[in-house]
Order: structure tokens, then C-alpha cells, then sequence
């Protein structure tokens, strides 16, 4: 056998074998991320790759980001990386900007699902068996025993778009006798005011939570105190005008703290509500 013949069916060789290890990692990389697309998403590479995506840590109960910015019509991922099945979806709340496409997905450990929002809006989610719905206060409230208690498993998306007829002013009230905003998600025209009104007896403070950067607190808007009715009768109130479009995230300084890593506003263990969180969205849009 010549010494041409033997380069030959040397290299023929090394070629069969890059195209088996090839094959192995593809095939092990599809046994370990199953997708699952829902109505509405895509299948193809090219958009799935520009998708945005949320992580489901493994052995955190958390979504994170806790808040994620898109696009309308962009494909959004939600991987699970955890070892256990999540099930969620949107809270029972809906209205023309919160929640106007209700979805519930079940993602099996090492899977994924993407879906493509085609309605603007705020979209508020949670694991329906890591944690409950309060109808009462129409909040979120983390079951005991979550990695993280008492923050819950839930997340916000906020699918960028236009929104027709929102208000030119809006007012939200705390409540008497509890450490907690009447609304947790507002939404007014660019331009427009938010009046926080405060029903308990003690103070309490609007602020916006650090760490997020635009489109989410995409500008500062100060810290205020607002008397409760042992200081002023009836309760003090604080106007604040939003004139940039964006998600303000805020919270009560008095009763919550901020979770360094997931950003959040936590609730103090002295909250009256307490494992819910005094916490609020405005969306300017």
C-alpha cells in the first residue's frame, strides 16, 4: 500500500470520527433541552436565538429575571434548569393593560418553552404550586419552605407597545391598618401623575427599588415620606410626575428591604402582611 493511499484513508478516518462526536453531542444536547411551543411561538433557529429569556435556577424557586423588558411579537424562553417540574402562569387579574393573554405552561426539568407575546402589556405570572393567590389582596404570597421565603416564585414580563386610553392621572391608597398599596400594578399616559395616598396610621415611604436599569426605573423619582393619620387627619398624600416612558418598580422602605441578588423588595418580618411584599408598578406608556 502506497504511502498516498495510507494519508488517504487516514484522514477518512479522522473524518468519521469528528462527524460521530459531532453526532454524540447533538444528540445529548437534545435528551437534555426539550422544547415545548405553544401556539403562537416560534420553531425556527434564527428567531429562537434572538428570543428573550427567563431562567428557572436549579433548586432556587425563582424566575429570573424577576422583571424581564420585550418587545411585541418577540419570542420569550423560559428554561428550566432546575431538577423538578414548574408549572405557572398569568394571576387571575386581567384588564386592558395587565395580563390581556392569559398562558399556563408545565416545563419538565431540563425543558423549555416559548411563546411570542402579540398583545403590549404587563404580564404578571407565578408557580402555581410553589406559591398562592390572595384573593383578598390580589397578590402573590410565597408558600413556607421556598429556598428564598419569603419571596415568592413570580415574575413579570413587560411586553413594550403602544396602549390606547390610558389615564392622564391616577391615585393608589395604603391601606388602614395594613403595611400594603391597595393596587400593585398602575398604568397612565407619558406625562401623567400617580397621587399616593396614605389610610394607615403610620408613615410610610414610596421609592423606587435599586439595581434595575431602562426600560425599567429608567429615571429616579425621588424618595418620599408620606404621614399616616396620627400626623396629618385623614392622611397625607405625595403627587408624583412621570414624564418617561418606562416600568417604575418601587416599595415601602419602612416595612421592606431589598434581596441583593434577584433585586426584589422582600417584606420585613414586622409588615403587617407579611410574607407579601409592600411593593408597586407603575407603567408609563
Amino acid at each position: 500500500m502506497s504511502i498516498g493511499t495510507i494519508a488517504w484513508r487516514w484522514r477518512l478516518l479522522m473524518i468519521a470520527l469528528a462527524l460521530g462526536v459531532a453526532t454524540g453531542l447533538v444528540v445529548e444536547v437534545a435528551v437534555f433541552r426539550s422544547r415545548h411551543v405553544v401556539p403562537g411561538a416560534t420553531t425556527s433557529k434564527s428567531e429562537a436565538e434572538s428570543s428573550t429569556t427567563v431562567i428557572l435556577p436549579q433548586g432556587q424557586d425563582q424566575f429570573e429575571p424577576f422583571i424581564l423588558a420585550a418587545q411585541v411579537n418577540t419570542p420569550v424562553t423560559w428554561e428550566n434548569d432546575d431538577t423538578v417540574t414548574h408549572v405557572f402562569g398569568t394571576t387571575p387579574q386581567h384588564s386592558s393593560f395587565l395580563n390581556p393573554q392569559a398562558f399556563s405552561f408545565r416545563v419538565k426539568p431540563g425543558g423549555e418553552v416559548i411563546f411570542r407575546f402579540t398583545v403590549p402589556g404587563i404580564y404578571h405570572y407565578y408557580e402555581t404550586r410553589e406559591d398562592e393567590w390572595n384573593a383578598t389582596y390580589l397578590r402573590v404570597v410565597a408558600r413556607v419552605g421556598l429556598r428564598h421565603y419569603p419571596l415568592s416564585m413570580e415574575g413579570v414580563i413587560w411586553v413594550q407597545g403602544p396602549l390606547s386610553g390610558l389615564p392622564h392621572s391616577a391615585i393608589n391608597f395604603v391601606l388602614q391598618g395594613h403595611d400594603m398599596f391597595a393596587s400593585e400594578f398602575i398604568a397612565i399616559a407619558t406625562n401623567s401623575a400617580v397621587t399616593w395616598h396614605n389610610l394607615d396610621e403610620d408613615p410610610h415611604f414610596v421609592g423606587l427599588v435599586a439595581g434595575w436599569i431602562a426600560p425599567i426605573n429608567p429615571v429616579d423619582i425621588g424618595l418620599y415620606r408620606i404621614a399616616g393619620t396620627d400626623e396629618v387627619p385623614g392622611g397625607d398624600s405625595v403627587t408624583v410626575l412621570f414624564s418617561r416612558p418606562g416600568l417604575y418598580y418601587y416599595y415601602c422602605r419602612n416595612h421592606d428591604e431589598i434581596a441583593p441578588q434577584t433585586h426584589r423588595a422582600q417584606p420585613l418580618a414586622m409588615a403587617s402582611e407579611y410574607p407579601i411584599p409592600m411593593e408597586g408598578f407603575v407603567l408609563v406608556a
